[in-house]
């Protein structure tokens, strides 16, 4: 990205910041009006996730783990966990649950879209539910 395109992406398209949150740990929050059906709430991203077993997480190291339990989804076997790691954090991996989402997950996890109006200073939330595809 150019440093002109830079720019005007800071002043059309920042969206989102993350803080602490009332229901959870650290949230993502509107800093911006956020309109219905928007799609660019979050970078794209086309680096995707790796399945790894409960084992193969299990045998990392403990501050490994961690991040992988605390930040990222799982279904009966196995964690999706970033394919670049924690080098380069998401901010939607910060997103909370809720059973009232105000945003939806599209292409397991890969994009998201904004299912009603959000306000500034209000808090993204999707249901964790939604997000992959469980096999």
């Amino acid at each position: 990205m150019t440093k002109a395109a830079l720019i005007q992406e800071l002043q059309d398209n920042l969206y989102v910041m993350i803080k602490a949150s009332g229901i959870h740990g650290i949230g993502v929050f509107a800093i911006n009006f956020i309109p219905k059906g928007c799609r660019e709430m979050f970078s794209k991203t086309d680096d995707g996730w790796v399945k790894l077993s409960f084992e193969e997480v299990a045998a990392l190291p403990m501050h490994t783990q961690y991040l992988i339990e605390n930040f990222c989804l799982y279904d009966t076997t196995h964690f999706f966990v970033p394919a670049n790691g924690f080098k380069k954090m998401d901010i939607s991996l910060y997103l909370n649950h809720s059973d009232n989402p105000n945003i939806i997950s599209l292409n397991e996890g890969e994009e998201f879209e904004a299912n009603r109006d959000i306000l500034p200073g209000e808090e993204l939330l999707i249901d964790y539910g939604t997000i992959v595809d469980w096999e």
